[in-house]
């Protein structure tokens, strides 16, 4: 797992007056709000009335209340229940989730909505650890059932995974800083780009508000590249956001900046990038060598994030066609420390065009094998094959070896034969964690092993932040994803595609 800092939490609050109330309340004085209030009259007519009989009350029938206990009551269950916590409510709750918080007050059975109380509407993520004892009648019906017992925690674990994997997204996404309007200004950080790739020089900019400001890039385009509008940018602005895909986020006006090296109006990107691919993997020979599974393990994480990307494009029928280290980018996530894994970036659509349903190209996929060579150091030894059987890559850690199968796989010569982007990515995932090829071959069940290591998961990062306050980063969080998306289809499929005969595991 990834080094990262500690996870944004909102600060301390105080404890609101409502806890500080006993565990008893008067019902009497709850229940005179129940009436309608008298017709306001001023002080000295009240005085000088000379009939002191009191007003007639109004005809109208209260109905007997069936009150719920508080949730500070002590429930005779053979224990003593402990006082339940309290919760403050999240912004998008809705009025069922609102009644679900320990109840402060009783309240009547008619005023609760039917899903409530009824065994067949509960959804397992209401299950929580302050759920009153009496209320977990709805969510089991057979308490006496180990087997009902753990067929609902399972669910409720596979969805608390989810909310942890879409917690771990927004954080490390961030807010998107927008497209600005009027009255912004800029400031440019450096004279010199910070990363030179394929097609465009970045420089670091400010974009300043009256209250805020945000760190941006100013994507140049070189001149090479240029035309009356720089090729695929159009294209890139329509794209669905995508934690992989590079974001526009407007563009600088000519003349904005003075003193900047370029002229003409230029693209704003919201994530600033460090370096491209091919400068990490020049950077990075020399732990290639000393430490061959670290350097291949993130080689692995660096293509499961590429392949997010291509899968997202691919499902909006699009082809990127251009994969080159010089054309992928790598940026700090947000809130990571330095020297964590770095986000990757899919740019540079001048070539990107639509997919034909009935005529899958691939060409993705054959760019990715291509790629997976170029990384492990392998790329002038596949072009002196020269189209030939590819050679085969040397084996230097388990993550090697995996990618030795599956490499291959995507270079063959019929399209049809290339396994899609989609089961890539699996593949990917279960190099990084699991399972492996041993529990194929000994015939073990895939559902059981998603089950427990969707239950040992959560348990790792809560006893990782309670030790030492690391908590998750993005490393965690590609594994939350894969988790919680996985299926024992999906993982039987990977297995046959890394560890199964060429050609096994095609659509």
């Amino acid at each position: 797992m990834s080094d990262s800092d500690p996870l944004s939490t909102t600060p301390n609050q105080d404890l609101p007056s409502s806890s500080l109330h006993y565990p008893y309340s008067n019902l009497g004085e709850r229940r005179a709000h129940l009436l309608p209030s008298k017709p306001c009259r001023s002080w000295m007519s009240r005085l000088s009335s000379t009939d002191l009989s009191p007003p007639p009350l109004p005809q109208k029938t209260l109905s007997r209340t069936r009150s719920l206990p508080t949730s500070k009551t002590l429930h005779y269950s053979g224990y003593y229940s402990l006082p339940q916590r309290d919760h403050q409510p999240n912004p998008g709750q809705t009025c069922w989730e609102k009644l679900r918080r320990p109840l402060l007050e009783s309240q009547s059975l008619e005023e609760i909505p039917y899903g409530r109380v009824s065994r067949f509407g509960p959804v397992p993520h209401r299950l929580t650890f302050a759920t009153p004892d009496w209320e977990l009648g709805h969510f089991f019906q057979d308490l006496n059932s180990s087997q009902e017992v753990y067929k609902v925690l399972r669910g409720r674990q596979l969805d608390s995974l989810r909310r942890i994997e879409n917690r771990l997204g927004t954080r490390l996404t961030g807010p998107w800083p927008g497209r600005g309007g009027p009255g912004q200004s800029f400031r440019l950080l450096d004279s010199k780009p910070c990363v030179e790739s394929g097609d465009a020089w970045y420089y670091r900019v400010a974009r300043i508000t009256q209250d805020t400001w945000h760190l941006l890039a100013a994507k140049v385009h070189k001149p090479w590249s240029m035309a009356p509008e720089p090729p695929g940018l159009a294209l890139q602005a329509t794209l669905k956001p995508h934690f992989n895909v590079q974001s526009l986020c407007g563009q600088m006006p000519a003349g904005t900046l003075p003193e900047a090296p370029w002229q003409g109006p230029v693209a704003l990107v919201a994530e600033v990038p460090t370096q491209t691919v091919a400068d990490w993997i020049s950077a990075n020979k020399e732990l290639h060598w000393s430490s061959p599974g670290q350097y291949e393990r993130r080689v692995c994480l660096l293509l499961l994030q590429l392949c997010g990307a291509l899968k997202q494009l691919h499902i909006d029928g699009l082809g990127h066609g251009d994969l080159r280290p010089e054309n992928l980018l790598l940026a700090s996530p947000r809130g990571q420390p330095t020297g964590a894994l770095p986000q990757l970036l899919l740019t540079n659509f001048a070539r990107t065009r639509p997919l034909v349903p009935q005529l899958p190209a691939r060409e993705d996929e054959l760019q990715l094998g291509l790629l997976i060579y170029e990384m492990l150091g392998q790329g002038p030894a596949l072009a002196e094959a020269r189209g030939a059987s590819p050679p085969p890559l040397p084996i230097r850690s388990a993550y090697s070896l995996a990618l030795a199968h599956l490499a291959p796989r995507l270079l063959q010569a019929e399209p049809d034969s290339r396994p899609p982007m989609a089961q890539v990515r699996v593949a990917l995932q279960t190099m990084l964690w699991g399972p492996g090829p041993k529990l194929q071959t000994q015939g073990l069940p895939l559902g059981p092993w998603l089950d427990i290591h969707r239950a040992l998961l959560p348990l790792e990062l809560a006893e990782r932040l309670a030790g030492c306050g690391e908590a998750a980063g993005l490393e965690d969080w590609l594994c939350c994803q894969y988790l919680a998306e996985a299926s024992q289809q999906m993982v039987g499929w990977a297995l046959e595609l890394l560890w199964g005969e060429p050609g096994a595991a095609g659509d």
